[in-house]
């Protein structure tokens, strides 16, 4: 019968019609599975980091914080949905490495953390085009006590260094030679820091600055230069990257689209509004 409409050259009109309203008809029952609206589960510590992630304890706050402010956007923009879970920060990456969560934030590079899930990478690094965040480490010290940080070498009265405990910079001073005492949050590491309990913090200038703000402490100063700059990623689960490696890649393409906008559109406001408890 074929053979018999392509003799006949009246019948190809119809037959080319044809054609392409089932090809419109298959790419339309399709479609809609490509699109289709997919919830993620992502996970991030209880403990607030403003203004990236705000408030303590398990429940999301409003308003969530930046990070989860670009996330949501940018999953928004590929049709999906996100269901966040917080839970204590050194039970964050265990969530993600057990499959319970598909992701997780936010997160500096160490490659002993490619155990528990990955990172967006280029050229065997992680790629800072592709980050949530950059931040910056300082150290903080008592002004009367006249601590003194060149870069290399910190000198003044004592060199124990209070730290918030999970947080990537804990092994890196370890690993310059810093006694560490950690403490949950940057509100104790302060209080610590009053009371001598050590010479300086090292804590994320964005959330020890509002921190100190709020507090009107006057009393710390921060030493220059930094003592490190970071860059902050989502990390998604093995499980999820192997079953959907092209949207991963496009999650973390549409989060460093939106981060610029979202962070400028967001910043003053968090900062203005945020007290840290």
């Amino acid at each position: 019968m074929l053979l018999n409409l392509l003799k006949n050259e009246h019948a190809l009109p119809w037959m080319i019609h044809r054609l392409l309203y089932l090809m419109t008809l298959g790419w339309l029952l399709i479609v809609p599975c490509l699109v289709s609206s997919d919830t993620l589960k992502l996970v991030f510590s209880d403990v607030e980091v403003s203004p990236y992630q705000m408030g303590n304890g398990s429940a999301l706050m409003n308003p969530p914080g930046i990070a989860v402010d670009i996330i949501v956007k940018a999953a928004k923009n590929l049709g999906h949905t996100v269901h966040f879970i917080r839970v204590p920060n050194k039970r964050v990456l265990l969530t993600v490495q057990s499959g319970k969560a598909d992701g997780a934030f936010i997160f500096s590079y160490k490659p002993e953390r490619e155990q528990y899930g990955l990172y967006p990478m280029k050229n065997g690094k992680p790629d800072s085009d592709l980050r949530i965040a950059s931040m910056s480490y300082y150290f903080y010290a008592l002004g009367i006590n006249n601590m003194k940080w060149d870069g290399k070498k910190l000198t003044g009265g004592s060199l124990k260094v209070g730290a918030n405990s999970g947080y990537s910079i804990v092994a890196d001073l370890k690993k310059m030679g810093f006694k560490v005492e950690e403490a949950k949050t940057t509100q104790q590491n302060f209080q610590k820091l009053k009371s001598n309990r050590f010479g300086v913090v090292a804590a994320q200038s964005i959330t020890a600055d509002a921190y100190l703000k709020f507090e009107q402490n006057t009393a710390v100063e921060r030493l220059e230069p930094p003592l490190k700059t970071k860059d902050y990623f989502l990390i998604l689960s093995h499980q999820f990257y192997k079953k959907n490696p092209d949207k991963a890649r496009l999650l973390w393409q549409e989060i460093a689209l939106a981060r610029d906008y979202i962070a400028a559109q967001k910043s003053v406001k968090y900062l203005k509004d945020t007290s840290i408890n």
